[in-house]
């Protein structure tokens, strides 16, 4: 089953409750401005905690070019890791956008 790992205003959700470090996966799909460096930037919080992704798609196929999409998977890790991925990923200058799944 997909859930949608998103916040409430006090930080947490129905779903981060229970099984915390249950291994799951986490899908994030971002949409950035197209830069050189935002490739890198987006890559950087999964390396940082010493994962390896087991999807990496990055493309610019909006006509302009001025954006890029990014579909970025890794498995194995609990609700809490992915919660703190998707923190840094919105954190990260020119990310417009960020929607983050667990299965």
């Amino acid at each position: 089953m997909t859930a949608p790992l998103s916040v409430s205003a006090t930080g947490a959700t129905e779903q981060e409750t229970g099984g915390e470090t249950e291994p799951v996966q986490a899908i994030f799909f971002v949409t950035a401005d197209a830069d050189p460096g935002t490739a890198p930037r987006l890559i950087e919080p999964f390396a940082k905690l010493g994962l390896v992704l087991w999807r990496v798609h990055i493309s610019s196929e909006d006509g302009a070019g001025e954006n890029i999409n990014a579909d970025l998977r890794v498995c194995g890790v609990s609700r809490k890791t992915a919660h703190v991925i998707d923190k840094s990923l919105r954190c990260i200058i020119g990310v417009r956008q960020v929607i983050a799944l667990v299965e």
